[in-house]
């Protein structure tokens, strides 16, 4: 306890406390222990008179008025209640409260009432100018990234200025900070319009860059050149590989199907220039002449030497003449068998012989073009514009149909084990027209025959790809079968095509043709994908997945058997159902069409299960019904029968 402290206890004692004013400090100490304890020692003891009868000292330094010494007497054990209190503030000035003292010696606060305003992070004074509590923030008492809030007490914080939140890339917008919390940018959109440049948004910069693809501009086709991708004019034609190569006794062309240029040796381009010697095509170095051994000096004649340029017999001797008169046999010599012999002109070496030589027809001959040994009787027609199996007849048997052209030549793509998407690109351009869709006009088109567990669902979507193309999506369960379900333009303002087609629970694996048509009589370029997932049950509303129509498109499923949960005002009477949900971003209009003869569509919000409180429409038919933003459920009830039948749903936001 401090001086000050102590002499302000004793104005509570009166003059008594006059005489023990003591600027060594040592008997006020003793002094506090009255205060502490709240009892008075024996001042008068054998031990105090001379501390306290000792006005010299109050001469010494203070200007005190000297008086006469007196005794302090007895002071009576008081009761806890009226002891005197003393305090020593934190910043070392002394605060005593005496419970009895006089009111007028305590200055009362301006403040209303205690400053405490239970938040754990401010410091809570009164300012008594203003009369008023002040309760300052301290953000240092708060947690890593925690600022103190006046109201909340300490609140966490993600950010403080936009530099906080950015993250690695600035291709998915930048990020912003607004109330404390990072909000993300709008993402960068890259796509220069060109089909076949692969598009990309460079992270450090947050900018568009494109690479021309050369390989999405490939037809497939080897013969008719290497297509290449030019960044601003697309997809560009390639040039003809060039198949001479220049020797003369070669039958030169590209081969498609070993994707090179082939070329022959054709023997009947190299003629002997007489009987003892053979005329043979080297690939390389064109026609050779070969003397026919012992030809000269044998049976085949005597006493001469085989001259190589003219293949007369020469120094002697008389050849012998074979000849049989038949311009369709090669007529020789064998002087190893001693005898002639006629054989069929072969001039390609293919096995077949010549059918004619020259303008003579020859009798057992079945090859049409004896210079070309991938033309015979045996050889296999392909689409070339020739006549490969000399039949008489050129690219017949549908040879020149392209796969998918039709459903004989559907292009096969397998979804089943675990292949569960696909994505395949073509063009309905230049196709005809076998199939004329229920959602479009008689387009060119192109099939596909896709395998899937009879199980689950398969979603088909068509977009186009660049040119003028706006593909339609046709679903069938026969090659040439009845259509099950049709769909073109999905969404508004695309031309993207979308049908959901529902599994059969326990089904066969099967196949389905997914038709690609076309609105336009031109047609144009698409992309198809395919997603095969497991199957969403139809049913109602409960606790379970429902299937989600929010993209739009044509939904071909089946109501289910038995009774059901719900009914709308036009009907459905609490027989099987499907439904599905909408999930609309802000309010607008969807247009719905059910095609069916025993169903009827009602639409709800707010509620999926319950009554029709929460029905905003209900139809069989079509009708163009306006939802709010959130969750629509569109439900199709069976109106009669046992609740089971297939429905047709189209839904186009």
């Amino acid at each position: 306890m401090k001086r000050a402290a102590l002499l302000v206890a004793c104005g509570a004692l009166a003059a008594s406390c006059s005489v023990l004013v003591d600027p060594d400090g040592s008997r006020l100490d003793r002094f506090a222990t009255v205060l502490d304890t709240g009892a008075l020692p024996d001042l008068a003891a054998a031990d105090t008179p001379d501390a306290l009868d000792a006005p010299d000292a109050l001469d010494a330094g203070d200007d005190v008025a000297t008086q006469p010494d007196v005794g302090i007497p007895d002071v009576p054990d008081a009761p806890a209640d009226d002891a005197v209190d003393a305090a020593i503030a934190d910043d070392g000035a002394d605060v005593v409260t005496v419970d009895d003292a006089p009111p007028g010696d305590v200055v009362p606060s301006r403040c209303p009432g205690p400053c405490d305003d239970g938040v754990e992070c401010t410091v809570d004074s009164c300012d008594e100018t203003a009369g008023a509590c002040v309760h300052r923030p301290d953000t240092t008492v708060c947690g890593a990234r925690e600022v103190c809030d006046a109201t909340m007490g300490c609140t966490r914080v993600d950010c403080t200025a936009d530099g906080d939140c950015q993250d690695e890339t600035l291709c998915n917008g930048r990020e912003r900070c607004e109330g404390s919390r990072c909000v993300p940018g709008t993402a960068v959109r890259c796509d220069d319009g060109v089909e076949c440049t692969v598009d990309r948004c460079d992270p450090a910069t947050g900018t568009c860059a494109s690479a021309a693809d050369g390989a999405r501009c490939d037809d497939g086709v080897f013969c008719n050149g290497a297509e290449t991708c030019d960044a601003a004019r697309g997809c560009l034609a390639g040039a003809a590989p060039a198949c001479d190569d220049r020797v003369g006794c070669t039958t030169d062309r590209c081969d498609e199907a070993m994707r090179r240029c082939v070329s022959t040796p054709n023997p009947s381009a190299c003629a002997a220039p007489g009987p003892c010697v053979t005329s043979t095509c080297d690939p390389a170095m064109g026609c050779r002449n070969v003397p026919i051994p012992g030809y000269c000096d044998s049976f085949c004649a005597s006493g001469a030497t085989c001259n190589l340029v003219n293949g007369q017999c020469a120094g002697g001797g008389t050849p012998r003449n074979c000849s049989d008169s038949n311009p369709c046999t090669a007529d020789l010599c064998d002087p190893v068998a001693m005898m002639c012999r006629s054989t069929a002109i072969d001039a390609d070496g293919d096995g077949a012989p010549a059918a004619r030589v020259g303008g003579a027809t020859c009798a057992g001959g079945d090859d049409c073009n004896d210079a070309d040994p991938a033309v015979n009787r045996r050889a296999t027609e392909v689409c070339n514009g020739i006549d490969d199996d000399c039949d008489g007849m050129t690219d017949e048997g549908g040879v020149c149909i392209a796969p998918g052209e039709d459903c004989a030549r559907a292009i096969a793509v397998d979804l089943t084990g675990s292949n569960t998407t696909a994505t395949r690109t073509g063009s309905t351009m230049g196709r005809t027209s076998d199939f004329t869709s229920s959602c479009t006009g008689p387009g060119p088109d192109l099939v596909y025959a896709v395998t899937i567990p009879g199980s689950d669902d398969l979603v088909a979507e068509a977009a186009p790809m660049g040119g003028n193309g706006d593909p339609v999506v046709s679903v069938r369960d026969a090659c040439g079968g009845a259509e099950l379900g049709c769909n073109g333009d999905a969404t508004q303002g695309a031309r993207d095509a979308r049908v959901f087609l529902r599994g059969r629970p326990g089904g066969a694996t099967r196949v389905v043709f997914v038709v690609v048509d076309d609105a336009r009589t031109q047609g144009g370029p698409f992309t198809l994908r395919l997603t095969r997932r497991a199957a969403i049950a139809p049913g109602n509303c409960g606790n379970r997945t429902l299937f989600d129509v929010t993209a739009g498109g044509t939904v071909i499923g089946r109501t289910t058997t038995g009774v059901g949960s719900h009914s709308g005002s036009c009907g459905g009477g609490f027989l099987g159902e499907d439904v599905m949900v909408f999930n609309a971003a802000a309010r607008t209009a969807v247009n719905l069409l059910l095609v069916t003869g025993n169903q009827v569509a009602y639409v709800r919000q707010r509620q999926c299960g319950g009554f029709q409180t929460n029905q905003v429409a209900c139809f069989t038919g079509s009708q163009r019904v306006t939802v709010d933003a959130g969750a629509a459920w569109i439900i199709v009830d069976a109106a009669r029968g046992n609740g089971e039948g297939q429905y047709i749903l189209r839904v186009q936001p």
